[in-house]
């Protein structure tokens, strides 16, 4: 910190706030984060898959770089670029997580910014030919590939739920807590009304919230439901976080759900719980994990799902979710 201190004068803003995010990364949790103001983001949305790194969603100026591989950013390659950033991700929770916070960071002008990286982003598409864009900052809505599944529909709803006919299902995508109990509420009158032989809720993009409203609103009324091995499904993946982490298991020991997917991307033995405080100079607000948390062994990377999935990049550009696909037909 006194090393940041005597560097402050020279540093710009971004930089400052950069520096200071890293600070509160080396503690090592997720909830103990440097708050930022909402600034507009690159127009694209990455995800890592194995080694490979490609756009899932774009918007409507960018949506031919959907399904392209990011090779690097200004000279750097995306590997080296994913060394520099691991100074401002948390290493206390596991390597899913990191996968998640790279890519949000590299979305952000500022953090490359920091690190001396033009926003200079090389692709390369599926036929091979490499494209190179400069990319500057925007708040357009981020569209999906037209030929998208099922689980990356509705983007910016944070719950919905669809029947699947054919395999007579219900599909719940859960994203947020906030309006849960209207949500649930719509989602319960509406099996009453058509029942479904299985039900599968999918928090591979649920970063939190309040477990206990899960609780309340998604796991006691699912358990009236009496579904049996087989009937009820949960996904889970690298963004699963937090709360969402927390119902997971409680679905997982609870009920009789299967879960699929990907390693949770949060350990069940570590801190959670955002206490916050503000910086006298700059006034950014700062979170601090304030409660210690035991669901799991102390020693546990991660809780697994009873079938792991990996979902490759070929899979993704043809439009596939095995992960679903699993929960859909097994």
């Amino acid at each position: 910190m006194a090393e940041l201190s005597a560097r402050l004068p020279s540093l710009s803003d971004a930089a400052a706030v950069v520096a200071l995010r890293g600070i509160a990364a080396s503690i090592g949790d997720g909830h103990t984060f440097v708050a930022t103001p909402p600034r507009p983001k690159f127009p694209v949305e990455f995800c890592w898959f194995g080694d490979q790194l490609a756009v899932v969603r774009a918007t409507a100026a960018h949506r031919t770089l959907i399904g392209t591989q990011l090779v690097a950013i200004g000279e750097q390659p995306v590997a080296d670029v994913q060394g520099r950033l691991q100074q401002l991700i948390p290493q206390g929770e596991n390597a899913g997580y990191v996968l998640a916070q790279s890519v949000e960071l590299m979305r952000e002008p500022e953090v490359l910014s920091a690190l001396g990286i033009p926003p200079r982003f090389r692709f390369i598409d599926t036929a091979g030919t490499e494209v190179a864009v400069t990319l500057g900052p925007g708040d357009e809505p981020l569209l999906t590939a037209e030929h998208a599944p099922l689980s990356m529909q509705r983007m910016d709803e944070p719950f919905w739920f669809s029947h699947v006919a054919e395999r007579d299902a219900v599909y719940v995508q859960f994203r947020s807590y906030g309006g849960l109990e209207a949500n649930a509420i719509r989602l319960f009158d509406d099996l009453r009304q058509q029942p479904a032989r299985r039900l599968i809720v999918d928090l591979r993009r649920n970063g939190g919230g309040n477990f206990l409203a899960g609780r309340q609103w998604l796991l006691l009324p699912i358990e009236l439901l009496g579904l049996v091995a087989g009937q009820l499904f949960v996904l889970v993946g690298r963004r699963t976080f937090s709360a969402s982490m927390v119902n997971a298991i409680d679905f997982h020991r609870e009920t009789e759900a299967i879960l699929v997917g990907e390693p949770i991307g949060a350990r069940p033995f570590g801190y959670q719980e955002n206490g916050w405080f503000t910086l006298p100079g700059s006034g950014l607000r700062v979170s601090a994990a304030t409660r210690l948390y035991r669901f799991g062994p102390e020693d546990a990377d991660s809780f697994h799902p009873d079938q792991q999935i990996d979902t490759s990049y070929a899979d993704f550009v043809a439009g596939r979710d095995p992960v679903l696909e699993w929960a859909l037909g097994a």
